[in-house]
Protein backbone atom coordinates (compact mmCIF):
# COMPACT_ATOMS: atom_id res chain seq x y z
CA UNK A 1 0.00 0.00 0.00
CA UNK A 2 2.83 2.64 0.96
CA UNK A 3 4.52 1.50 -2.10
CA UNK A 4 1.69 2.24 -4.52
CA UNK A 5 0.80 5.32 -2.66
CA UNK A 6 4.21 6.66 -3.12
CA UNK A 7 4.68 5.82 -6.35
CA UNK A 8 0.90 7.59 -7.42
CA UNK A 9 2.71 10.50 -5.91
CA UNK A 10 5.61 10.42 -7.84
CA UNK A 11 3.19 10.13 -11.16
CA UNK A 12 1.76 13.16 -9.64
CA UNK A 13 4.57 14.90 -9.01
CA UNK A 14 6.30 14.21 -12.37
CA UNK A 15 3.26 16.23 -13.90
CA UNK A 16 4.10 19.13 -11.45
CA UNK A 17 7.95 19.34 -12.05
CA UNK A 18 6.83 19.61 -15.78
CA UNK A 19 5.00 22.38 -15.14
CA UNK A 20 7.39 24.01 -12.84
CA UNK A 21 11.06 23.17 -13.31
CA UNK A 22 11.98 25.34 -9.99
CA UNK A 23 13.65 24.53 -6.94
CA UNK A 24 12.23 23.98 -3.83
CA UNK A 25 9.77 20.91 -4.35
CA UNK A 26 6.39 21.90 -2.29
CA UNK A 27 6.84 25.31 -1.69
CA UNK A 28 7.67 26.05 -5.30
CA UNK A 29 4.54 24.23 -6.37
CA UNK A 30 2.20 25.70 -3.57
CA UNK A 31 3.27 29.42 -4.00
CA UNK A 32 1.69 30.00 -7.54
CA UNK A 33 -1.39 27.53 -6.65
CA UNK A 34 -2.70 29.11 -2.79
CA UNK A 35 -0.09 31.63 -2.47
CA UNK A 36 2.84 32.60 -0.19
CA UNK A 37 1.62 31.62 3.49
CA UNK A 38 0.48 28.10 2.79
CA UNK A 39 3.85 27.45 0.71
CA UNK A 40 5.92 29.28 3.82
CA UNK A 41 3.70 26.83 6.18
CA UNK A 42 5.24 23.52 3.30
CA UNK A 43 8.84 24.95 3.69
CA UNK A 44 8.51 25.92 7.46
CA UNK A 45 7.63 22.47 7.74
CA UNK A 46 10.06 20.83 5.52
CA UNK A 47 13.21 22.53 7.71
CA UNK A 48 11.42 21.70 11.15
CA UNK A 49 9.82 18.10 10.08
CA UNK A 50 10.27 17.02 6.28
CA UNK A 51 13.48 17.16 6.21
CA UNK A 52 15.58 18.08 9.47
CA UNK A 53 13.39 15.26 11.23
CA UNK A 54 14.58 12.11 8.99
CA UNK A 55 17.97 12.98 9.70
CA UNK A 56 17.85 13.32 13.18
CA UNK A 57 15.42 9.95 13.52
CA UNK A 58 17.89 8.68 11.00
CA UNK A 59 20.92 9.27 12.51
CA UNK A 60 19.44 8.15 15.66
CA UNK A 61 18.77 4.89 14.43
CA UNK A 62 22.30 4.65 12.80
CA UNK A 63 23.65 4.96 15.90
CA UNK A 64 21.31 2.22 17.43
CA UNK A 65 23.32 -0.39 14.58
CA UNK A 66 26.85 1.16 14.07
CA UNK A 67 26.84 3.11 17.49
CA UNK A 68 30.18 0.51 18.54
CA UNK A 69 32.04 1.38 15.10
CA UNK A 70 31.82 5.37 15.58
CA UNK A 71 34.12 7.45 17.68
CA UNK A 72 31.59 7.77 20.24
CA UNK A 73 29.84 4.61 22.43
CA UNK A 74 26.07 5.08 22.22
CA UNK A 75 26.18 3.65 26.02
CA UNK A 76 24.71 6.73 28.52
CA UNK A 77 22.05 9.36 27.21
CA UNK A 78 24.95 11.80 26.56
CA UNK A 79 27.02 9.58 24.51
CA UNK A 80 23.93 8.17 22.72
CA UNK A 81 23.49 11.75 21.47
CA UNK A 82 26.93 12.34 20.23
CA UNK A 83 27.30 9.90 17.82
CA UNK A 84 24.18 10.47 15.83
CA UNK A 85 25.02 14.15 16.73
CA UNK A 86 28.33 13.23 14.72
CA UNK A 87 27.10 11.57 11.79
CA UNK A 88 25.18 14.61 10.67
CA UNK A 89 27.59 16.94 11.39
CA UNK A 90 30.35 14.48 9.20
CA UNK A 91 27.80 14.35 6.41
CA UNK A 92 26.81 18.05 6.00
CA UNK A 93 30.91 18.64 5.83
CA UNK A 94 31.29 16.32 2.70
CA UNK A 95 28.10 18.11 0.84
CA UNK A 96 29.51 21.48 1.57
CA UNK A 97 32.20 20.75 -0.76
CA UNK A 98 29.77 21.25 -3.78
CA UNK A 99 26.63 19.88 -5.88
CA UNK A 100 29.17 17.22 -7.61
CA UNK A 101 31.12 15.98 -4.94
CA UNK A 102 27.93 15.30 -2.76
CA UNK A 103 25.92 13.87 -5.56
CA UNK A 104 28.61 11.64 -6.68
CA UNK A 105 29.07 10.98 -2.62
CA UNK A 106 25.42 9.97 -2.27
CA UNK A 107 25.38 8.07 -5.71
CA UNK A 108 28.18 5.99 -4.44
CA UNK A 109 26.78 5.16 -1.08
CA UNK A 110 22.93 4.84 -2.27
CA UNK A 111 25.03 1.68 -5.58
CA UNK A 112 26.63 0.00 -2.16
CA UNK A 113 23.61 -0.03 -0.26
CA UNK A 114 21.30 -1.62 -2.69
CA UNK A 115 24.39 -4.19 -3.74
CA UNK A 116 24.52 -4.99 -0.11
CA UNK A 117 20.94 -5.06 1.03
CA UNK A 118 19.67 -7.55 -2.14
CA UNK A 119 22.03 -9.59 -1.05
CA UNK A 120 21.59 -9.66 2.12
CA UNK A 121 18.05 -10.56 2.20
CA UNK A 122 18.84 -12.63 -0.55
CA UNK A 123 20.90 -14.96 1.62
CA UNK A 124 18.27 -14.50 4.51
CA UNK A 125 15.29 -15.93 2.23
CA UNK A 126 17.85 -18.57 0.97
CA UNK A 127 19.07 -19.28 4.43
CA UNK A 128 15.36 -19.13 5.78
CA UNK A 129 13.65 -21.84 2.98
CA UNK A 130 10.27 -21.92 3.14
CA UNK A 131 9.80 -19.93 6.35
CA UNK A 132 7.20 -20.79 8.90
CA UNK A 133 7.55 -17.52 10.11
CA UNK A 134 5.89 -15.59 7.14
CA UNK A 135 3.58 -18.08 7.03
CA UNK A 136 2.31 -17.63 10.45
CA UNK A 137 2.11 -13.58 9.55
CA UNK A 138 0.14 -13.92 6.57
CA UNK A 139 -2.10 -16.33 8.72
CA UNK A 140 -2.54 -14.44 11.29
CA UNK A 141 -3.52 -11.23 9.24
CA UNK A 142 -6.47 -13.09 7.24
CA UNK A 143 -8.71 -13.90 9.68
CA UNK A 144 -12.00 -12.13 10.85
CA UNK A 145 -11.53 -9.15 12.71
CA UNK A 146 -8.06 -8.59 11.97
CA UNK A 147 -8.26 -5.89 9.58
CA UNK A 148 -8.72 -1.98 10.56
CA UNK A 149 -8.63 1.15 8.72
CA UNK A 150 -7.65 3.11 11.77
CA UNK A 151 -4.56 0.93 12.99
CA UNK A 152 -3.61 0.36 8.80
CA UNK A 153 -3.87 4.19 8.35
CA UNK A 154 -1.37 5.40 11.63
CA UNK A 155 0.86 1.70 10.12
CA UNK A 156 1.28 3.66 6.37
CA UNK A 157 2.21 6.84 8.40
CA UNK A 158 5.74 4.82 9.39
CA UNK A 159 5.43 3.14 5.98
CA UNK A 160 5.33 6.77 3.99
CA UNK A 161 8.41 8.06 6.30
CA UNK A 162 10.60 5.29 4.88
CA UNK A 163 9.42 6.10 1.63
CA UNK A 164 10.29 9.94 2.12
CA UNK A 165 12.34 10.25 -0.86
CA UNK A 166 10.04 9.49 -3.42
CA UNK A 167 9.63 13.09 -4.13
CA UNK A 168 13.27 14.38 -3.44
CA UNK A 169 14.30 14.78 -7.46
CA UNK A 170 11.89 17.88 -7.68
CA UNK A 171 13.27 19.50 -4.96
CA UNK A 172 16.53 20.09 -7.05
CA UNK A 173 15.04 20.75 -10.40
CA UNK A 174 16.38 23.87 -11.39
CA UNK A 175 19.93 21.82 -10.84
CA UNK A 176 19.15 18.95 -13.40
CA UNK A 177 19.35 19.24 -17.21
CA UNK A 178 17.00 18.84 -19.05
CA UNK A 179 14.27 18.51 -16.13
CA UNK A 180 10.89 17.84 -17.73
CA UNK A 181 12.39 14.64 -18.82
CA UNK A 182 15.04 13.40 -16.46
CA UNK A 183 12.83 14.94 -13.03
CA UNK A 184 9.82 12.44 -13.91
CA UNK A 185 12.20 9.84 -14.83
CA UNK A 186 14.58 10.07 -11.41
CA UNK A 187 10.74 10.14 -9.44
CA UNK A 188 9.48 7.51 -10.65
CA UNK A 189 11.87 5.09 -11.87
CA UNK A 190 13.53 5.58 -8.31
CA UNK A 191 10.00 4.81 -6.98
CA UNK A 192 9.62 1.46 -8.69
CA UNK A 193 13.35 0.00 -7.43
CA UNK A 194 12.63 1.62 -3.52
CA UNK A 195 9.16 -0.51 -3.64
CA UNK A 196 11.10 -3.80 -4.81
CA UNK A 197 13.83 -3.26 -2.80
CA UNK A 198 11.58 -2.58 0.87
CA UNK A 199 9.58 -5.45 -0.33
CA UNK A 200 12.08 -7.79 -0.67
CA UNK A 201 13.73 -7.20 2.60
CA UNK A 202 10.58 -7.49 4.66
CA UNK A 203 10.10 -10.61 3.59
CA UNK A 204 13.41 -11.71 4.52
CA UNK A 205 13.02 -9.85 8.14
CA UNK A 206 9.18 -11.97 8.50
CA UNK A 207 11.19 -15.02 7.37
CA UNK A 208 13.75 -14.94 9.49
CA UNK A 209 12.63 -14.65 13.24
CA UNK A 210 8.57 -14.51 14.50
CA UNK A 211 7.19 -11.54 14.28
CA UNK A 212 7.21 -10.87 18.08
CA UNK A 213 10.89 -10.51 18.40
CA UNK A 214 9.95 -7.62 15.67
CA UNK A 215 8.00 -5.96 17.31
CA UNK A 216 8.76 -2.20 19.46
CA UNK A 217 12.28 -2.97 18.00
CA UNK A 218 14.51 -0.74 15.54
CA UNK A 219 17.53 -3.24 14.85
CA UNK A 220 15.15 -5.25 13.27
CA UNK A 221 17.99 -6.61 10.74
CA UNK A 222 20.20 -7.15 13.11
CA UNK A 223 17.46 -9.50 15.14
CA UNK A 224 16.80 -11.12 11.71
CA UNK A 225 20.48 -11.17 10.44
CA UNK A 226 21.58 -12.51 14.16
CA UNK A 227 18.88 -15.50 13.72
CA UNK A 228 19.79 -16.21 10.27
CA UNK A 229 23.84 -16.22 10.49
CA UNK A 230 24.80 -15.72 14.05
CA UNK A 231 27.00 -13.72 15.25
CA UNK A 232 28.65 -12.46 12.45
CA UNK A 233 25.85 -11.47 10.87
CA UNK A 234 25.66 -8.09 12.82
CA UNK A 235 28.66 -6.81 11.78
CA UNK A 236 27.52 -7.05 7.84
CA UNK A 237 23.90 -5.14 9.49
CA UNK A 238 25.87 -2.54 10.52
CA UNK A 239 27.74 -2.15 7.39
CA UNK A 240 24.66 -2.46 5.44
CA UNK A 241 22.16 -0.03 7.68
CA UNK A 242 25.27 2.43 8.23
CA UNK A 243 25.49 2.89 4.33
CA UNK A 244 21.61 2.66 4.02
CA UNK A 245 21.44 5.57 6.37
CA UNK A 246 24.20 7.54 5.77
CA UNK A 247 22.90 7.62 1.81
CA UNK A 248 19.51 8.60 3.13
CA UNK A 249 21.08 11.18 5.38
CA UNK A 250 23.08 12.57 2.53
CA UNK A 251 19.64 12.50 -0.19
CA UNK A 252 18.16 14.89 2.26
CA UNK A 253 20.99 17.17 3.44
CA UNK A 254 20.96 17.98 -0.31
CA UNK A 255 17.07 18.64 -1.43
CA UNK A 256 16.34 20.22 2.05
CA UNK A 257 18.66 23.52 1.65
CA UNK A 258 16.99 23.63 -1.41
CA UNK A 259 13.68 24.67 -0.16
CA UNK A 260 15.43 27.08 2.27
CA UNK A 261 16.93 28.95 -0.66
CA UNK A 262 13.72 28.96 -2.62
CA UNK A 263 11.87 30.64 0.63
CA UNK A 264 15.11 33.16 1.14
CA UNK A 265 15.16 34.04 -2.50
CA UNK A 266 11.49 35.06 -2.48
CA UNK A 267 12.02 37.14 0.85
CA UNK A 268 10.35 34.54 3.51
CA UNK A 269 13.46 33.47 5.09
CA UNK A 270 16.60 35.70 5.92
CA UNK A 271 18.59 36.61 2.58
CA UNK A 272 21.64 34.55 3.81
CA UNK A 273 19.67 31.55 3.43
CA UNK A 274 19.73 32.19 -0.55
CA UNK A 275 23.33 32.89 -1.20
CA UNK A 276 25.52 30.35 -2.86
CA UNK A 277 28.81 29.69 -2.77
CA UNK A 278 30.55 31.06 -5.90
CA UNK A 279 32.96 28.32 -5.84
CA UNK A 280 31.15 25.15 -5.30
CA UNK A 281 27.77 26.70 -6.25
CA UNK A 282 26.26 25.44 -3.10
CA UNK A 283 23.42 26.96 -0.92
CA UNK A 284 26.31 26.52 1.87
CA UNK A 285 24.60 28.57 4.90
CA UNK A 286 21.05 26.62 4.21
CA UNK A 287 22.86 23.40 4.20
CA UNK A 288 24.69 24.25 7.54
CA UNK A 289 21.20 26.02 8.91
CA UNK A 290 19.12 22.53 8.18
CA UNK A 291 22.23 20.94 10.13
CA UNK A 292 21.81 22.59 13.20
CA UNK A 293 17.97 22.03 13.14
CA UNK A 294 18.40 18.50 12.91
CA UNK A 295 21.00 18.78 15.91
CA UNK A 296 18.80 20.38 17.79
CA UNK A 297 16.03 17.87 17.42
CA UNK A 298 18.36 14.95 17.91
CA UNK A 299 18.70 17.00 21.59
CA UNK A 300 15.20 17.27 22.54
CA UNK A 301 13.16 14.33 20.89
CA UNK A 302 12.71 10.51 20.81
CA UNK A 303 12.63 8.15 17.99
CA UNK A 304 9.24 7.24 17.55
CA UNK A 305 8.30 10.91 18.49
CA UNK A 306 10.49 12.19 15.39
CA UNK A 307 8.82 9.68 13.54
CA UNK A 308 4.80 10.57 14.02
CA UNK A 309 5.01 13.85 13.97
CA UNK A 310 7.24 14.12 10.73
CA UNK A 311 5.28 11.20 8.87
CA UNK A 312 2.16 13.05 9.71
CA UNK A 313 2.82 16.53 8.89
CA UNK A 314 4.89 15.53 5.29
CA UNK A 315 1.75 13.61 4.32
CA UNK A 316 -0.58 16.56 4.76
CA UNK A 317 1.60 18.66 2.68
CA UNK A 318 2.02 16.25 -0.32
CA UNK A 319 -1.86 15.69 -0.25
CA UNK A 320 -2.18 19.79 -0.62
CA UNK A 321 1.05 20.01 -3.19
CA UNK A 322 -0.96 17.04 -5.56
CA UNK A 323 -4.34 18.87 -4.83
CA UNK A 324 -2.69 21.72 -6.79
CA UNK A 325 -3.59 19.94 -9.81
CA UNK A 326 -7.19 19.82 -9.69
CA UNK A 327 -7.00 23.25 -10.05
CA UNK A 328 -6.03 23.47 -13.29
CA UNK A 329 -8.78 23.27 -16.18
CA UNK A 330 -8.41 20.91 -18.62
CA UNK A 331 -8.03 22.07 -21.67
CA UNK A 332 -9.85 20.25 -24.85
CA UNK A 333 -7.90 17.85 -27.18
CA UNK A 334 -5.58 16.89 -24.85
CA UNK A 335 -5.49 12.89 -24.42
CA UNK A 336 -7.10 10.48 -22.53
CA UNK A 337 -3.46 9.92 -20.40
CA UNK A 338 -3.56 13.62 -19.31
CA UNK A 339 -6.93 12.73 -18.10
CA UNK A 340 -5.49 10.00 -15.76
CA UNK A 341 -2.84 11.90 -14.65
CA UNK A 342 -4.09 15.35 -13.88
CA UNK A 343 -7.62 14.11 -12.37
CA UNK A 344 -7.76 10.27 -11.23
CA UNK A 345 -3.98 9.96 -10.01
CA UNK A 346 -4.11 12.96 -7.81
CA UNK A 347 -7.91 12.11 -6.54
CA UNK A 348 -6.81 8.57 -5.60
CA UNK A 349 -3.68 10.08 -3.87
CA UNK A 350 -5.76 12.47 -1.78
CA UNK A 351 -8.46 10.01 -1.13
CA UNK A 352 -6.28 7.51 0.63
CA UNK A 353 -3.89 10.04 2.02
CA UNK A 354 -6.99 11.55 3.93
CA UNK A 355 -7.86 8.07 5.28
CA UNK A 356 -4.42 7.95 6.93
CA UNK A 357 -4.44 11.28 8.13
CA UNK A 358 -7.88 11.04 10.12
CA UNK A 359 -6.63 7.28 11.10
CA UNK A 360 -3.00 8.54 12.44
CA UNK A 361 -5.19 11.60 14.56
CA UNK A 362 -7.26 9.13 16.35
CA UNK A 363 -4.69 6.51 17.63
CA UNK A 364 -1.51 8.87 18.02
CA UNK A 365 -3.83 12.53 18.63
CA UNK A 366 -0.15 13.75 20.83
CA UNK A 367 2.38 13.59 18.01
CA UNK A 368 -0.36 14.76 15.18
CA UNK A 369 -0.60 17.88 17.20
CA UNK A 370 3.03 18.23 18.08
CA UNK A 371 3.31 18.75 14.31
CA UNK A 372 0.74 21.21 13.61
CA UNK A 373 2.41 23.37 16.76
CA UNK A 374 5.63 22.65 14.43
CA UNK A 375 4.45 24.20 11.50
CA UNK A 376 2.38 26.88 13.40
CA UNK A 377 5.17 28.37 14.94
CA UNK A 378 6.28 29.62 11.58
CA UNK A 379 3.64 32.26 11.77
CA UNK A 380 5.38 35.26 13.31
CA UNK A 381 8.19 34.57 10.99
CA UNK A 382 6.33 34.41 8.12
CA UNK A 383 4.15 37.90 9.00
CA UNK A 384 7.63 39.01 10.24
CA UNK A 385 9.01 38.97 6.80
CA UNK A 386 5.95 39.71 5.37
CA UNK A 387 5.76 43.05 7.23
CA UNK A 388 9.34 44.02 5.77
CA UNK A 389 7.97 44.31 2.04
CA UNK A 390 9.53 41.18 1.13
CA UNK A 391 7.70 37.53 0.57
CA UNK A 392 5.40 39.23 -2.17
Amino acid sequence: VGGVLALVGALCYSVLARETPRAGGEYAFLYPAFGPLIAFYSGWASLLIGFSAPIAAGAIGLAAYAGPLLPFSTSGDFASKATPVFVVLLVTAGISFGLRFGVRLHSLLTVLNLGLLILFASAILWQSGSSSHLAAVLESQTGPGTFSFTTLGSTVIFVMFAYSGWNAAAYVAEEVRNPRLNIPVALVSGTVFVIAAYVLINLAYFSAVPVAELSGQIAVADIAARASFGPWGSGFVSLLIGTSIVSSITAMSIAGPRVYFAMARDGLLPEVLSRVDSRRKVPTHAIWFQAAVAVILILIARFQEILLAAGVVMVFFTTITVATLLKGPRKEGRPLVFLVFWRILPLLFIGINVVILVSASITHTRECVAGLIAVLLGTPVYFHYRSRGRGG
